[in-house]
């Protein structure tokens, strides 16, 4: 069974991997590998946001592209009403493309909640690298969210080892972002504070991809 890696800025990534795209990054898809596409939070005001949006609808379409992403919303950068704007088009773009979202959430959890009580928001969500306590993880897993973890599982010091170890295995997912580590440490790691069989976390894990995309992994 392939490992899955939910989220991941390697392009050479050789798992079963979501390749994370810019809209300037298209001529860089291989056919043969996954790609999320969309418009980071942090660029918003980097970019021409339209044309850019016009990118992420035109091929959100696209086999290759199976989910919208990384977008979201983070207080540390500047522009967050703009991030706001973006990040609501971006959820109506994965609606009409019927795409799940993989989301970077820092410091906005309450906003983010707020969308998610108000939008109508029918495709499945993905937290990345997910940061909050165990009080916004039950309030996401409420709204149906998955979160995803990886490099922080190994700082003992952190609150993110104890929230994964006490939430549900059918809420999870596991990635490498943009840090230097093999997904096979992350499962590894994952394995050892959840006290079970590598074999039943990768089982868990190849079930909710499948949920959530509608594809078997072998």
């Amino acid at each position: 069974m392939k490992l899955i890696n939910i989220h991941t800025h390697n392009k050479q990534d050789n798992n079963f991997s979501i390749i994370n795209l810019f809209p300037e990054e298209l001529s860089l898809i291989n056919v043969r590998k996954n790609y999320s596409l969309g418009i980071h939070p942090w660029e918003v005001s980097k970019v021409d946001v339209d044309e850019q949006l016009k990118i992420v609808e035109r091929y959100s379409f696209s086999k290759n592209i199976i989910a919208i992403g990384e977008i979201g919303l983070d207080k540390l950068h500047q522009n967050f009403d703009l991030q706001k704007e973006v990040f609501l088009k971006q959820i109506a773009i994965a609606r009409k493309s019927n795409k799940p979202i993989i989301i970077h959430c820092v410091k906005a959890f309450s906003d983010l909640l707020h969308i998610l009580k108000s939008e109508i928001i029918s495709v499945p969500i993905i937290i990345h690298r997910f940061s909050g306590n165990k009080t916004i993880a039950d309030k996401l897993i409420k709204f149906g969210c998955y979160l995803s973890f990886g490099h922080e599982l190994f700082n003992s010091k952190s609150k993110t080892q104890r929230v994964f170890k006490n939430i549900n295995f059918k809420n999870i997912f596991f990635e490498t972002d943009d840090a230097n580590i093999k997904i096979e440490e992350v499962y590894k790691k994952a394995s050892e504070i959840k006290l079970i069989k590598s074999e039943v976390l990768k089982q868990q894990i190849s079930d909710n991809f499948q949920n959530v995309f509608k594809v078997k992994i072998y």
